[in-house]
């Protein structure tokens, strides 16, 4: 399980008997994150948790894999702020993302990914537990993944962003390629990347003395829906 993230957005630990890069602004916008400039001035979108989405597959390794099953993780993606500069290269964002609201292998998410969709919802639960426990995103001590921007190069509308994301209180940086489409009212950005949970400087959950374990690739999808003030 995911000690995600983006990813984007991250994220959780797997099993079935015990069970477990990239845009994203926080409660107060404006406000800058530790070692991070305050967002741009600009036309603000804000990010709209209900019409934004963010999914994270994680499969199982390890000589006993055949006993774990993939997981499909996800839930709403973000609170945050976009800031569009006139100078496109220095737009912004910063993302939230709320570690309790994460929810883990709905049958239309698994469905999607083509994976079998029933899972027992005792696996759910005790899976979900798993993810939000100390020794892996340790949501009581860590309720929020972070997501700052740090960069941006390439056209409006297929930039690449390079971004710094915390979860459970370690930061990394990494960069993925989105599509985005916009006017002055609205803006979605969608993307997806494949990132190692190594990279993301966590420790995958494992079981039965490492014989079961959350594989070290992660696959993460997301779109971020943002409105202007202006927005009806």
């Amino acid at each position: 399980m995911l000690r995600l993230t983006a990813l984007v957005l991250l994220l959780a630990g797997c099993s079935t008997a015990p069970l477990p890069t990239q845009p994203a602004v926080s409660a107060s916008p404006a406000a800058s994150e530790e070692g991070l400039p305050s967002l741009p001035d600009g036309r603000r979108y804000i990010v709209d948790p209900a019409a934004s989405h963010l999914r994270i597959i994680l499969g199982a390794e390890g000589p006993l894999a055949a006993l774990g099953h993939p997981h499909v993780i996800g839930g709403p993606v973000v609170d945050g702020t976009v800031v569009v500069a006139d100078r496109w290269q220095d737009s912004a964002f910063r993302l939230e993302v709320p570690v309790a609201e994460l929810t883990v292998d709905r049958a239309a998410w698994r469905a999607v990914e083509g994976l079998e969709p029933d899972v027992p919802e005792s696996a759910i639960r005790a899976t979900r537990q798993n993810m939000l426990g100390e020794s892996q995103l340790d949501a009581a001590s860590h309720p929020l993944i972070r997501l700052s921007s740090l960069a941006i190069t390439g056209p409006e509308w297929q930039p690449d962003v390079r971004f710094r994301v915390t979860i459970a209180g370690e930061t990394s940086v990494h960069t993925v390629p989105i599509s985005l489409d916009r006017d002055d009212s609205e803006l979605t950005a969608t993307g997806a990347l494949r990132t190692r949970f190594s990279e993301l400087s966590l420790v995958p959950y494992s079981a039965l003395g490492g014989g079961l374990r959350v594989a070290d690739e992660l696959r993460i999808r997301f779109q971020v829906k943002a409105f202007t003030d202006e927005s009806p």
